[in-house]
Formats: structure tokens, sequence, C-alpha cells
């Protein structure tokens, strides 16, 4: 945030919250991963570890796929889930990004 913070909009840094604010999120990754496809007929490209970013939630891709190869994605959208990774990657809408960190 000290690096960028025009691109944060934050007046006031928070140390305790930051990290977990979405649009946060959306800034460091875009500024400290490689950028990769969110295609998601190139299954290929989709490996466990990689974040995946919708609109306003977050999650990490699973080494897990499900029978056409879509992988899953572990997540906390809710209290009440049954189970942290999902097969949800083709039916959540708002997908804007696919990052995954390398050296």
């Amino acid at each position: 945030m000290k690096a960028h913070p025009g691109e944060y909009n934050i007046e006031n840094p928070d140390k305790n919250i930051d990290f977990r604010r979405m649009q946060n999120l959306k800034v460091w990754f875009k500024n400290n991963a490689v950028s990769l496809t969110t295609d998601l007929s190139d299954i290929e490209a989709w490996h466990g570890g990689d974040i995946v970013i919708f609109n306003n939630h977050i999650g990490v891709i699973s080494d897990r796929r499900n029978k056409d190869g879509v992988p899953y994605v572990f997540h906390h959208n809710d209290p009440f889930q049954n189970s942290y990774e999902e097969d949800i990657l083709e039916k959540r809408d708002g997908m804007v990004a696919h990052y995954r960190i390398t050296e």
C-alpha cells in the first residue's frame, strides 16, 4: 500500500483489516502476481494454488477437478457452507482476474 497509495484509494491504512478487503487484494495481486487467462475453456492454464478474483469475492484454485476438467475453488461464501472446496468456477458470475504467484 505504501508503494502504490493512489491505487488503493485509502487515506489512512488500517493494518488490522486492509489485508482482508477485496478491493485491496485486487490491487495487490495486480501489482505482485502473474496475470493469467480467465478463459475456462483453456483448462490447462488453471493450476492448484492459483488465485481467482470475482467482482466481490476471491478464491484459491484446487488441484481437484470436476468431470469436465474444470478445477474446484477453495473459498468462503457463507457460514453455512458444507465444504470450502466447491465446483463453482463455471457457475459464479463476475470473474475479473486469474493470478499466479511465482518466484
